[in-house]
């Protein structure tokens, strides 16, 4: 008989996270080197393993009786490779930041969520920052709060563009939030989005790379499964996507054990 119910695992505390790296690193066996200067460094090894038993147990029994300098490499790749923040808020700073999306940011945090939410959603410059994109690759989710004037800013296009990127190449996940817009305006560029974008082909050229570019997103993310918000409480819908991104991290956490 198969069991069918989801258990919702959180990840380890600090301290439960170290004893379960000694225990598979067998770091007090090790006396090649000061116990200090490796227990410094196997600490943050056992934090940027992210509480993930899984990763916890792999890595240490890695790096059971390897000198301390194969430590010190594998806690640099660590820094690298594990998510830096689990959710990006892509949005349009005039639409949402102080109402909607400032909201949403609160109440994943307050649900311990790493959520990284950029002021430069408030600016409209072309060029998207090398921070942001770091930001979008080291994300497991990015959430894309698509409002009335999303499509007036390059940047927030800009974006767009790289999250659909790291959702193919990553295999991150992406949510769409049709934010007062429907997805078919969208799809066929109509209303705002289309007047918005017109602006932008006597800009940049109606056929040019970046302007094809932005408009083959644009439809790609309209086909996505959709979370739609036209009326109502916005906490309840707010509340409804942090249980969603509760049982996404659960699976997560489950695969990985």
């Amino acid at each position: 008989m198969y069991c069918q119910r989801e258990i919702q695992l959180d990840p380890l505390s600090t301290e439960e996270a170290w004893f379960l790296f000694m225990k598979h690193s067998v770091i007090h066996e090790n006396n090649e080197y000061s116990s200090s200067d490796l227990s410094n460094v196997a600490r943050d090894i056992a934090f940027e393993c992210e509480g993930l038993p899984r990763t916890i147990i792999d890595v240490g029994s890695t790096l059971r009786n390897k000198p301390i300098v194969e430590w010190k490499t594998t806690l640099d790749s660590l820094k690298h490779s594990m998510a830096k923040w689990q959710i990006f808020l892509s949005f349009i700073g005039e639409d949402t930041h102080y109402s909607f999306t400032g909201f949403l940011y609160q109440v994943l945090c307050q649900g311990g969520f790493k959520t990284f939410m950029d002021d430069g959603g408030l600016q409209t410059g072309d060029q998207i920052s090398p921070s942001l994109l770091n930001a979008i690759e080291a994300s497991r989710l990015s959430i894309i709060v698509l409002s009335e004037n999303y499509v007036n800013s390059s940047w927030c296009l800009e974006e767009l563009v790289k999250i659909l990127e790291c959702m193919k190449l990553k295999n991150q996940l992406v949510w769409p939030i049709f934010y007062k817009v429907e997805p078919s305006d969208i799809r066929h560029l109509r209303k705002h989005y289309g007047k918005d974008m017109a602006h932008h082909e006597n800009n940049f050229g109606i056929n040019s790379e970046r302007v094809q570019k932005w408009k083959s997103a644009l439809f790609e993310v309209s086909n996505l499964s959709e979370k739609t918000y036209t009326i109502g409480y916005e906490y309840e819908f707010i509340q409804k996507i942090v249980e969603d991104a509760n049982r996404i991290k659960s699976r997560l956490q489950i695969r990985s054990i």
